[in-house]
């Protein structure tokens, strides 16, 4: 999936629109990139985590998806009000955000049950989705589509072959429980998508739509290396989910050892990647951007790890505790981005991402620690 938007739509569309004109594009996918995972996977790997106590149903996590959506929603168009040129634009940013939240969330469907056959189509068929859109962009100029079709494919098909989505109003007497904890994980992942994507926030509004593409580039090999994470995470909690007894600090520290030395794997893939990728899908932008690609990559597999991090501790601690340290790291990184973007612009920003996640993956690492059993 993420290959094909990566090598095929977004080099494409830089070349039909415009390095400043995919910037405004890719700052209202930032925007999809932060709301959308936060309700719909956090919602989705919720209900994962609150099986294990509570005998929740379909209905409790629908009416969860379209409040906690329909809210973040709202609150992502008033953030882009200066996007917002017409009701047109309005009703596509709101089917888009509405199809992938669901479709975020759709795949737990295949993690309740390991399903992970059905899983990979369920991804092909939105991979699939993407190329038509893109087809469609082309007869149409309308470059939501290329996403709206994408995901309204993966939703087509789980209506056709799963159960998720059944009885879609009819909660449990448990529905307290899902919206307590699934609301701690929402909030959780909103800041955590937050300072993911904060580049194209704060790039767009204290430098301009350029900057927001060069360091998308820049730190899309890295970007990549995230998603790759999503399916190890998916197939950790899942399993781990499913046993009773709880992580000791010895396993913990294993599974950290591990995670350690899986990044450095990815930095020196990121670092050997990047400068390729740009020079062949971004020439244009390479001069621009070299200087920074060492300190963008770093910053980036941090989060890699801190992303793995934050789910093997999920495992073995209260959803509020990752919600606590999300807080910490937005309040650390929003300082940083502050004052370091104002003196050294676009690499002033890189150099405060880099920092401001070097101390989650410390903190993080202190609460398995602290929080893991004897």
């Amino acid at each position: 999936m993420n290959g094909v938007l990566q090598i095929i739509v977004y080099p494409l569309l830089n070349r039909i629109m415009g390095s400043d004109q995919l910037g405004e594009l890719l700052y209202l996918m930032g925007l999809v990139a932060i709301l959308c995972p936060s309700v719909g996977q956090a919602l989705n790997t919720s209900r994962l985590v609150v099986r294990r106590d509570y005998q929740v149903t379909n209905g409790d996590y629908n009416i969860l998806l379209l409040a906690f959506g329909g809210i973040g929603t709202l609150a992502a168009l008033i953030t882009a009000k200066s996007s917002m040129t017409s009701p047109a634009v309005i009703l596509w940013t709101v089917i888009l955000l509405m199809t992938t939240i669901f479709r975020y969330y759709g795949d737990v469907e295949y993690r309740l049950n390991l399903n992970y056959q059905k899983y990979f189509v369920y991804y092909s068929v939105l991979t699939l989705g993407y190329l038509a859109g893109f087809g469609l962009y082309f007869l149409t100029k309308n470059w939501f589509l290329v996403f709206v079709t994408g995901e309204a494919a993966a939703i087509i098909y789980l209506a056709a072959t799963g159960t998720v989505f059944g009885k879609f109003f009819q909660t449990s007497q448990w529905f307290g429980k899902a919206f307590q904890r699934g609301g701690f994980l929402v909030f959780s992942y909103l800041i955590t998508n937050l300072t993911l994507n904060i580049d194209r926030l704060v790039l767009e509004n204290l430098i301009g739509h350029l900057a927001v593409t060069q360091y998308y580039v820049t730190s899309l090999i890295g970007k990549t290396l995230v998603l790759l994470v999503a399916p190890v995470n998916t197939i950790i909690i899942s399993y781990l989910t499913r046993k009773q007894e709880r992580m000791n600090r010895r396993q913990f520290l294993m599974f950290t050892g591990i995670g350690c030395a899986v990044s450095f794997m990815f930095f020196i893939c990121a670092q050997i990647g990047t400068p390729i990728f740009v020079k062949l899908f971004y020439g244009d932008l390479y001069e621009s951007v070299k200087g920074m690609i060492t300190v963008v990559n770093l910053s980036q597999i941090l989060g890699v790890l801190s992303a793995y991090l934050f789910i093997v501790v999920l495992t073995f601690t209260e959803e509020k505790w990752q919600l606590f340290l999300q807080i910490f790291h937005l309040v650390v990184i929003m300082a940083l981005v502050l004052i370091f973007t104002g003196s050294g612009g676009i690499m002033g920003f890189a150099e405060a991402v880099l920092i401001a996640n070097a101390v989650r993956v410390a903190a993080v690492i202190l609460l398995g620690l602290i929080k893991a059993g004897r």
